[in-house]
């Protein structure tokens, strides 16, 4: 989990690795450059040795050292200056940007983060290498010097005296110069390289007799090499390049040798510590998106050539063999174990002489009184840090004596010297050097496994110390580096993190950078996620800051792994607004342009202003992207949203142009919303028109479907026709708070066949007109969070598979043309859902088949008025055209409401009345619904070729009551070609109507006694505006007409009525009507005008066909039970026939219509079961039921005649002349039933008992005394529905009034059952006046 390669022990021994001089003759680095190498870099990849080193130190403890490594320098190296400084940490750091990413899960986030960050090892490395020494501490002082000569030299020995000399005037500098030595009796090592190409052997071996003979044999050293000759074609000994990494590592600067100590602190830091040039002193926040920190004022330039780097295509080691890399290790190992190492042994005794000599006696007065009365507190002295201590300071002896313990693996022995050096220090207030020992004492005691929770703290006084007492960051830097691997390694992650973060500040914004993204690893590792992303935020920040855009973008992507779907909006808006920034800027143009659209996506938290930037940014990096795209194609745009959920595809022919008076077929189009239930009427009415047509329904019917949403295009490919339009309805969303402009809006296809594979989204594809016409919407504004519904359209011109691929827009930021920045791109259109069976999600484009043209019926209507009266009925002109290039025939009409629609001007419906006697059966009933739902339209030679047209009338009446109502016509007709694909198309129309109030017409029919022969009916009427004074719109109702549809009886020609009845609001008319009974075996109608006009054929066509509608029984499909609670009225309907005027504030308008009522003037007693009983009130005894059926039979039996008697009202009689006045009486009796009655007709005497038949209430007051002349009982044979007269005699013996009716009784009986007769219940009131004519 982004380990470090080294472990913390090795590199704290790297860090403090004793330090080598070398000087050289010029012919020594000669000999070195036929290698292409210094003589310095030669030792590089040999200076960890592979033997084992044995060091006794002081107390005469022997330690085994293992990979002991040596640092070799030349002596005349110089840590560079500070501008150098900065450029080598810069490059380290840019240059090591390859990794390796791992996966790795903490709770419920799986992240990928780097398996090593190998940028800060190599940052740390340089920081280390770029210091200067200090002379507080000398583990940065060369212990020893290797002077160099070569056997080519005029004279070895002579030149070895030289460099002798001149490393002794080094010494003998101005303290403080560099370079610095550890002590001034250093160790000297004389080596002699000889040159196998250009040396002489016998040279070398006198030249190096004569040095060991000067400075003695364990201290000097003859070095063989070269022994390959140059331009060797033959193979290579050693074919790795082991010194490549060293030398691109290696840091090679050279400074005026009169660099002195006073300037060392300041150079150190300023190489360190990388100053803010910028003149702004603003603090920006890190997750302001307001600023960009993507550039940095001082930008270093990579490729300045700042280190000592050989050409990268040199090759090192040319000459040397294997024989020569033998001698090097050989050389590294004896100079190691024959000299240094004896030398450290013998300095180590000489240095614990000086300090057991002088352990417990105080230096000074000085130093003896500060033990007394200083405050023992960091920085309490001001002048603290200006303390200089002599070479020979028994605190700089004990302070050496651990460093060489320290770089030579005697921990234990190391932590002691230091631990005593830190009290020294600490007593005299010597700060500097307190924090050095305080370092290195908690340093030595983890290095000895012997760290504890006190040493720590010590590692955390030096820092403090460090950096706030001597103000040396660099230091502080260096021991939070050290000290947070040790903490790293006992799994104290969170105090290392804390330390990491202290030492951040915004004098550096590299190491901050590089600090924070070691702390942010540090909270991973504890679990702390959240913390770990907001610090590896503040690391990009501050790597954006330092112009390292990888690592930054690098940084932010890792943060993006926890911030994402968290609801941490704005924190993700600035990670993706960094991510697309830095992208673009290393010229990631498809990362970048990914980051940017999602700032786009969803419901933004940013302020307009905002987002128009971030919409601005977008476009010009995706602009410059496609610049430098060579593939020619699209790019894809993330906004706005396509809801594909709301596709929908519509394959309708166009809509004829609107003229004057003429509406076309309402269709089918995508803004109409249609109910599921008026739906699955149109579908059974396309299932009854198909098998009208066709005779015959397919085994499995599927209903014609021309518009498709996202589930059926799912599942089905739609049949397009040629020329005709694809019409495809996009929902596009825009989410954000602006205003988006999309221009040259259009589809992008791709079209296949036998002939060609072409799609118009590559611009080089030439005549793809020819196949399919794009039509192109200029202009689509999409509003702040708005939706909207962008219908395109497409129109094949031949056959084929069209694929629609996507949407082609060109986007644009505003409508200033010189702010306006546009890109032109797409975005795709695929189908997404689940298949029907497995529920499996399945995702495909949208395919559509292009077949043959086909038949193309344009149908027109004449304009109605939507807002009618009750009964209202008009008249609309159809008109059919064939628009296609197919002829066509077999058109049908088909209506939801029937009984609304008439089509009596071209369809003579004079069928027999049906029995309904197989109703039962689902085959007849189906047809008998046809019937009643379809019509058939004639055709002129039954074809309607292409570019013909005909016309037809139809009639709809408004229903009688007051709503909202829906009139939808389906129109069916097919295709010549019986093969053809479609067979068979649809139009389909609708009328929403909107009915209001008209007149009410009730009726009182009474019978009529003054009928001398023939039975007749006296009907009241009273007619009603009901329109409401109050209203807006006012109705003045003329009535012109009534009418009688009845096959019983007929209109007389008298009537009692007003003429010109006009009815303003809320007034009524009454009117009496008289009829005569009529038997007829069906309906005829009779009519009275009540106005003086004529009414048109085609008007009183349409009156009495939906007059008849009213009394024919007929199967709705919608509405079962209109057929089964039809009842037949037997004594006909009164039709009144009306004109309205009505008129509102703007318009006046006149209407026809027709209201009706049906003939009810008997009315039996209803059937106990069908009174209206509560449920608690509902019989619960079958015997009751019983008792009420049987009562209810009864009851109709008494009612099956009526009858009355016709006579003079007014007899004068002289009785002086003649006693007995005798008056003729005629019985006329009417039946009420369909049957033969025999009727049977008793005549009772006053002296006879006389059977009351009548409630009491009716008794007469006038006289029953008189006799009845002629037979007692008369019987007569009824035919039904007729009536027959009976003649009789009454006699009286005087004057007076006489109740006729009281002395008849009249009873029914079947005429096969005679003897179940039924005294009837009808009551005549007739009363005879005879006078005297001598009164």
């Amino acid at each position: 989990m982004s380990n470090c390669k080294q472990t913390p022990q090795d590199f704290i021994r790297n860090a403090f690795s004793p330090q080598i001089a070398v000087i050289c003759s010029t012919q020594a680095e000669k000999c070195c450059e036929k290698n292409n190498l210094s003589f310095v870099e030669l030792l590089q990849p040999f200076c960890r040795l592979n033997h084992d080193i044995n060091c006794k130190d002081h107390n005469g403890t022997v330690t085994t050292i293992k990979n002991l490594k040596l640092t070799f320098l030349n002596v005349n190296h110089r840590p560079p200056q500070t501008i150098n400084a900065r450029k080598l940490l810069n490059l380290a750091v840019s240059e090591s940007c390859k990794f390796k990413n791992e996966a790795i899960c903490i709770g419920n986030y799986k992240l990928e983060i780097p398996e090593s960050t190998p940028w800060f090892e190599e940052w740390r490395e340089t920081f280390l290498q770029v210091q200067y020494p200090s002379d507080h501490e000398y583990t940065k002082h060369f212990l020893s010097c290797i002077l160099v000569v070569s056997s080519t030299d005029p004279n070895p020995a002579e030149t070895m005296i030289q460099l002798a000399q001149n490393l002794n005037q080094m010494q003998n500098n101005t303290p403080g110069k560099l370079p610095k030595w550890f002590s001034s009796n250093i160790l000297k090592y004389y080596v002699i390289i000889h040159d196998a190409i250009d040396g002489d052997i016998n040279i070398a071996t006198d030249a190096y007799e004569s040095i060991k003979s000067s400075y003695g044999s364990v201290n000097s050293f003859l070095l063989r090499m070269n022994s390959r000759p140059p331009g060797n074609g033959g193979s290579t000994e050693h074919v790795a390049d082991p010194w490549t990494k060293f030398i691109h590592s290696n840091i090679k600067f050279s400074v005026e040798s009169s660099t002195t100590s006073e300037n060392i602190f300041e150079l150190a830091e300023e190489a360190n510590e990388i100053k803010s040039s910028s003149s702004d002193s603003q603090n920006y926040h890190p997750l302001s998106p307001e600023h960009d920190g993507l550039s940095m004022n001082n930008k270093i330039s990579d490729k300045e050539d700042i280190t000592s780097k050989q050409n990268g295509s040199k090759v090192h080691g040319l000459c040397l063999g294997a024989e020569d890399l033998e001698n090097i290790k050989n050389f590294l190992l004896d100079f190691t174990k024959n000299c240094l190492v004896p030398y450290i042994e013998k300095q180590m005794q000489v240095l614990n002489d000086h300090v057991s000599n002088k352990k417990g006696v105080s230096r000074s007065l000085f130093s003896a009184t500060k033990r007394w009365f200083n405050p023992n507190k960091p920085g309490s002295s001001s002048m603290s840090n200006n303390l200089v201590y002599a070479s020979d300071s028994p605190e700089l002896h004990v302070r050496k004596l651990g460093d060489l313990c320290f770089m030579f693996e005697k921990y234990s022995s190391a932590f002691q010297a230091y631990h005593l050096a830190k009290r020294d220090f600490h007593t005299d207030q010597a700060w500097l050097y307190y924090a050095g020992a305080l370092e290195m004492a908690a340093l030595s005691a983890f290095m000895a496994n012997e760290a504890n929770r006190k040493t720590h703290d010590y590692l955390e006084e030096s820092i403090v110390t460090y950096l706030n007492t001597c103000k040396l960051p660099q230091f502080a830097t260096r021991a939070t580096l050290l000290g947070t691997e040790c903490l790293k390694s006992k799994l104290l992650f969170g105090e290392a993190a804390l330390q990491l973060i202290r030492m951040t500040s915004e004098e550096s914004d590299l190491r901050s950078a590089l600090l924070l993204e070691q702390a942010s690893y540090c909270f991973l590792k504890s679990k702390m996620v959240r913390k770990y992303a907001f610090h590896m935020v503040l690391a990009g920040h501050r790597f954006s800051k330092a112009a390292q855009r990888k690592h930054s973008l690098r940084s932010y992507k890792q943060a993006y792994q926890i911030f994402e779907d968290n609801g941490w909006n704005l924190a993700c808006d600035h990670i993706h607004y960094t991510i697309g920034r830095q992208a673009n800027n290393l010229n990631c143009f498809d990362e970048a342009v990914d980051s940017f659209s999602k700032l786009l996506l969803g419901e933004s938290k940013q302020t307009p202003q905002q987002q128009v930037t971030f919409l601005k940014e977008y476009l010009t990096i995706l602009d410059n992207k496609t610049k430098h795209s060579s593939d020619g194609l699209l790019p894809s745009l993330p906004l706005p949203n396509l809801d594909i959920s709301h596709l929908k595809v519509l394959l309708e022919p166009p809509l004829p142009l609107k003229t004057p008076g003429r509406v076309p077929a309402m269709g089918i189009n995508f803004t109409d919303v249609t109910d599921q239930s008026t739906e699955q009427k149109l579908i059974k009415l396309e299932e009854m028109l198909l098998q009208e047509a066709q005779g015959s329904l397919p085994i499995l019917f599927k209903p014609m479907v021309t518009l498709f949403n996202d589930k059926k295009l799912l599942m089905n490919t739609p049949n397009a026709i040629v020329n005709e339009p694809i019409q495809i309805s996009v929902q596009i969303v825009n989410q954000l708070q602006i205003v988006l402009n999309l221009r040259n809006v259009y589809l992008l296809w791709s079209f296949k066949n036998d002939e060609q594979d072409i799609s118009n989204e590559n611009v080089l594809e030439n005549n793809i007109d020819r196949y399919i016409k794009t039509h192109v919407t200029n202009l689509v504004v999409l509003e702040i969070s708005s939706k909207v519904d962008v219908i395109l359209m497409l129109t094949p011109l031949t056959v084929g598979d069209l694929t629609i691929i996507g949407l082609c827009y060109t986007l644009s930021t505003g409508n200033n043309p010189t702010e306006n920045i546009s890109i032109k791109g797409k975005q795709s259109i695929n189908l997404k859902g689940k298949t029907q069976n497995e529920g499996n999600n399945i995702e495909r484009p949208l395919k559509i088949k292009v077949v043959p043209p086909a038949p193309c019926l344009q149908v027109t209507f004449s304009e109605i008025n939507s807002d009618v009266l009750c009964d209202e009925m008009q008249k609309v002109t159809v008109n059919f055209q064939n628009m296609g290039s197919v002829p066509l025939h077999k058109i049908y009409l088909a209506s939801t409401m029937p009984q609304m629609v008439s089509n009596c001007e071209f369809y003579n419906n004079e069928d027999p009345a049906h029995d309904f006697s197989d109703i039962d059966t689902t085959q007849m009933r189906e047809k008998l619904a046809r019937k009643n739902h379809i019509t058939y339209v004639p055709l002129p030679d039954g074809v309607l070729n292409s570019g013909q047209a005909t016309s037809i009338a139809i009639w709809l009446k408004a229903p009688s009551l007051k709503g909202p109502y829906s009139i939808h016509l389906l129109i069916y007709y097919e295709n010549v070609n019986s093969k053809s694909i479609p067979r068979y198309r649809l139009v389909r129309q609708s009328w929403h109507l909107s009915v209001s109030e008209s007149i009410n017409v009730s009726i009182t029919p009474t019978e009529s006694g003054n009928s001398a022969s023939v039975e007749e009916l006296s009907i009241g009427v009273k007619t009603t505006n009901l329109n409401k004074t109050h209203n807006s719109v006012l109705t003045e109702i003329s009535l012109t007409n009534i009418g009688l549809l009845s096959r019983n009886w007929m209109f007389l020609g008298n009537i009692v009525t007003p003429q010109n009845i006009i009815l303003h609001s809320q007034e009524a008319a009454h009117m009496l009507l008289r009829t005569r009974r009529r038997i007829k075996d069906k309906s005829e109608y009779s009519s009275i005008a009540l106005k003086h006009e004529k009414t048109s054929i085609d008007n009183q066509l349409a009156y009495l066909a939906f007059a008849k509608k009213t009394e024919q029984r007929t199967i709705n499909i919608f509405d079962e039970t209109e057929f089964d609670n039809f009842e037949e009225n037997k004594h006909g309907i009164i039709l009144i026939q009306w004109r309205a005027v009505i008129k509102d504030a703007k318009n006046k308008r006149d209407a026809r219509g027709q209201s009706y009522v049906p003939i009810k003037f008997v009315k039996p007693k209803k059937h106990p079961w069908l009174f209206d009983y509560a449920m608690t009130e509902l019989p619960i005894s079958l015997e009751d039921s019983d008792k009420r059926d049987k009562q209810y039979q009864i009851e109709k039996l008494k009612s099956q005649v009526t009858y009355n008697v016709i006579f003079p009202a007014l007899v004068n009689h002289s009785f002086d002349t003649c006693q007995l006045c005798s008056v003729p009486v005629k019985l006329l009796i009417h039946s009420l039933v369909d049957e033969v009655l025999l009727v049977t007709v008793k005549i009772l005497n006053s002296s006879s008992p006389v059977t009351p038949v009548r409630n009491p209430i009716f008794l007469p007051k006038a006289s029953r005394h008189f006799r009845w002349l002629g037979s007692a009982t008369i019987i007569r044979l009824v035919n039904p529905l007729s009536s027959e007269t009976v003649n009789l005699t009454v006699a009286v013996n005087g004057p007076g009034a006489f109740d006729l009716g009281a002395n008849i009784e009249v009873t029914c009986s079947k005429l096969n059952e005679p003897k179940l007769s039924s005294l009837q219940s009808c009551q005549i009131h007739s009363t005879l006046i005879v006078t005297n004519g001598n009164s």
